[in-house]
C-alpha cells in the first residue's frame, strides 16, 4: 500500500510547488523591487520556501522552510553615488561579509556569497542584523520571506 502512495505523494508535492506563486525581486541600489533586472541577481521568493538567488546561469533551487520559521534574503552592499560631475547611482555587493544575527534565544554569524547575499531560515521573531558598525532591525514571520539590505558604506564616484 505504501508503494502505491509514494509516487502519488511525490506528484502532488511537485504539483504544489509548481502552483506556488514565485515572485522575483531585484535590488535597485535603494530598495527591493518586484521583477528581474538585467545584470543583477534576482531573488526568487515563494512563501513557505527559502528564498534563493537566480540568474541566467543558475535557476532557483526550492527548499521548504522548517516548521515555525520564515526565510531571510539579506544583501550587504556599498552604495555608489554620484560625485560633483555625475549623478551615477547603484551599488556594489559585499562578498564574504561577516554578518551577525541576534534574536530571541539565537545568535549566529554567517558570510555573504559572491553576490553579497545571505539566505537563512530563522524562527519567527524580531532580529538585529549587524555588519561592521552598521545594523538593522528585521522581523521574520512564520512561512513568509523577508528581503532586507544593509548598507556597509558609501562610495563617491566622479
Amino acid at each position: 500500500m505504501k508503494r502505491l502512495f509514494a509516487p502519488i505523494l511525490m506528484l502532488l508535492a511537485i504539483a504544489g510547488l509548481a502552483m506556488a506563486q514565485t515572485t522575483l525581486f531585484h535590488f535597485d541600489g535603494t530598495a527591493f523591487q518586484e521583477g528581474a533586472s538585467t545584470g543583477v541577481t534576482s531573488i526568487s521568493a515563494v512563501d513557505g520556501y527559502l528564498p534563493s538567488a537566480e540568474n541566467e546561469k543558475t535557476p532557483a533551487k526550492p527548499a521548504k522552510l522548517p516548521a515555525g520559521s520564515g526565510g531571510l534574503a539579506l544583501l550587504c552592499y556599498v552604495q555608489q553615488s554620484g560625485g560633483k560631475l555625475t549623478g551615477a547611482g547603484g551599488y556594489h555587493p559585499i562578498a564574504s561579509a561577516p554578518v551577525e544575527i541576534s534574536g530571541p534565544r539565537i545568535k549566529l554569524m554567517a558570510r555573504t556569497d559572491e553576490s553579497g547575499y545571505l539566505f537563512l531560515a530563522l524562527p519567527a521573531g524580531q532580529y538585529e542584523v549587524k555588519y561592521a558598525p552598521f545594523s538593522k532591525k528585521i522581523r521574520i514571520e512564520k512561512g513568509k520571506n523577508t528581503l532586507a539590505a544593509i548598507r556597509g558604506g558609501k562610495r563617491m564616484v566622479d
